[in-house]
Formats: C-alpha cells, structure tokens, sequence
C-alpha cells in the first residue's frame, strides 16, 4: 500500500518540485490559520465554574474538531492525489490518516489558548480588586475629611453668626461648600496638582478662620509642578495630620509647612510641622487612617517607583513623598 507519508525516494520517484512541496505544506498549515482564531474565541467565550460547565465547554469543541479534521483530511488528500496521482486510490485513507494528529494539534492548541485566558483572566481579576481597593481607600479619605473637620467648622459658623459676624460665617460657609464639592465630587485617582491645590487653599482658608493668628502655615508650589499628576486627595490629610500633631509646646501655635517641587523626572512632597515629632519607641503604629491609606494608594500607584518616608527634623515631623513627575 502506498501512502502520502512515504517519500518520493521509497517510492522510486523524483524528487519532488518545488511547486508540489509547496503545496503540500499549504495543505498542511494553512488551515490552521483560519482555524486557530475559532478555537481562541471559543475559548474565551467560555467562563466554565464547575465541572459540569467545563465537560460542557470540552464537548463544545467536538464539532468543530470533527468538522476541521474532515474538512482539512480531504484537503491533505486532495493535493496528495493531485501531485502522485498513483495514490488516488487511496484518497479517503489518506483522509481518515489526518484525523490523529489534527486531533492532538487541535487538542494542544486548545490547552495553550485555555492556559493563556486563564492567565490573562486572573490578572484581570487581580487588577480590578487593587483598584477596588484603591477606590476603597480614596472614599475612607472623602469619609475621614466629613465627621470632625465637617462639624468643627459648621460649629464654628454657628458661632460666629451667633456673635453677628456674617461676612466671616459666609466666607467660611462658601469655602467649605466649594471644598466639599471638591471631596465629593466623583474624581480619577490622579489629578492635575494645580486641582489639589485648589482643595488645600479652601482648606487652610478654613482652619485659619478657626484658628486665626495660631495657625501658621506655609505653602509653596513650584510653578513646573502645578501640571504633574498627583493622587487625588494627597494633600488635604498630610495637612490634616501635620495641624493635628504640630503644635509647637513652646508657644502653643501650630506651624505646618507644605513644599512641592520638580527635581529632574521626580516630583518631591515634604510636609513638616513643628511638633513633637514621632517616639522613636512608637514609630511603628503612629501612622492613622489617613497616612496608611495614602501608603498604601502610593503603593498601588506607583509600586516600587516611589518613596514615602516619616521621620523627625529639626524637631517636628516630616513627610516625605518621591514619585514620578508625570505631566497631566
């Protein structure tokens, strides 16, 4: 029996021509061009949970197996036939010889786009809880801005329209109305710096009416800086924590430094204040909600490529943020 495996020395021909390996090796690949892109949406359509679903989604492949091997059998004998006519009478044998190893191709080429979408799924799913978690965070930070500052300052208008100072008690009423829309408002996880600017100047506005000549803050943005990208809501809780902690014991006030700046493909955060600064024996949990969540959104961010550093200068705290300087 001649079949189309044996080659043309075995069976006393020529070699072959160029033209008919050609061909041959046409009617042996090609198909699966074609083939090979069905196969792939089949498999991602598929979203088997349970072993029922995945028998289910095995068994979806068998017509298309069955369908393909046929097809592409008759195509392999079609050009065999065609280019060594002497082995035409055995057209459908070579056609049913096909169906092995398109089988195990089939089979393996299914396995290798399965692993693939399983891969590229659980990398999906893995992105999406960090942002999740990411977008957790961002809303415990909008939440810790309302109870305590939201209360103090409407008591403090309370106050101050009680006293008949209604220009001041509006003033305050109107910056923390635009602050909040700022925190509320839905926002990306980065944001031009000059938008978070505009939050910190509502803020301080505020805590310097309620604090007046106590309260002595000094802000400086370098004007390169105001287009870079920044985490939305950075600057308000570092502020925060900073007037919390950084009442001087000498005199009782409460001086807060800001300083952002470009240095080469960087954009530098300090925030120092003039407290106490930390206990070295308690540094360890010092950090609250506030700075362990901005942690750990500039861990999310921007992985390895950042640094946030808390450590004691020149007496107070300083909070020290490196990240990329990337233009909004």
């Amino acid at each position: 029996m001649t079949l189309s495996s044996r080659s043309p020395r075995e069976s006393g021909r020529p070699p072959e021509p160029v033209a008919q390996t050609l061909a041959m090796g046409a009617a042996m690949w090609y198909p699966w061009v074609f083939i090979a892109p069905l196969i792939d949406r089949k498999v991602r359509r598929s979203r088997p949970q349970t072993r029922a679903e995945r028998l289910r989604s095995i068994a979806g492949h068998l017509p298309i197996l069955v369908g393909f091997a046929a097809v592409h059998g008759i195509i392999v004998a079609g050009v065999t036939a065609h280019n060594y006519p002497d082995e035409a009478p055995y057209f459908w044998l070579m056609a049913r010889e096909q169906i092995v190893p398109d089988s195990l191709l089939y089979t393996a080429i299914a396995a290798g786009f399965t692993i693939a979408e399983s891969r590229r799924r659980q990398t999906e799913v893995a992105e999406r809880l960090r942002a999740e978690v990411a977008e957790a965070r961002l809303d415990a930070l909008r939440q810790q801005l309302n109870p305590h500052f939201l209360f103090n300052t409407l008591n403090h208008i309370v106050v101050r329209l009680r006293s008949r100072e209604i220009d001041p008690a509006l003033t305050m009423l109107l910056a923390l109305s635009d602050l909040l829309r700022d925190v509320l408002r839905e926002r990306a996880q980065l944001i031009p710096l000059r938008d978070e600017v505009r939050m910190v100047e509502r803020y301080l506005e505020i805590e310097r009416a309620r604090f007046g000549d106590r309260l002595q803050a000094e802000v400086s943005f370098e004007p390169r800086a105001l287009d870079g990208l920044v985490p939305s809501l950075l600057l308000q809780p570092l502020l925060e924590n900073a007037m919390r902690h950084g009442v001087s014991v000498a005199d009782g006030r409460c001086r807060v430094w800001l300083k952002v700046r470009v240095d080469g493909s960087r954009l530098q955060i300090d925030v120092r204040d003039a407290g106490p600064g930390l206990d070295p024996a308690k540094a360890a949990g010092t950090a609250g909600v506030g700075l362990t969540n901005t942690a750990e959104r500039l861990k999310y961010l921007y992985g390895a490529d950042h640094t946030f550093q808390l450590k004691n200068d020149a007496g107070g705290l300083l909070i020290a943020i490196d990240v990329p300087f990337r233009r909004s």
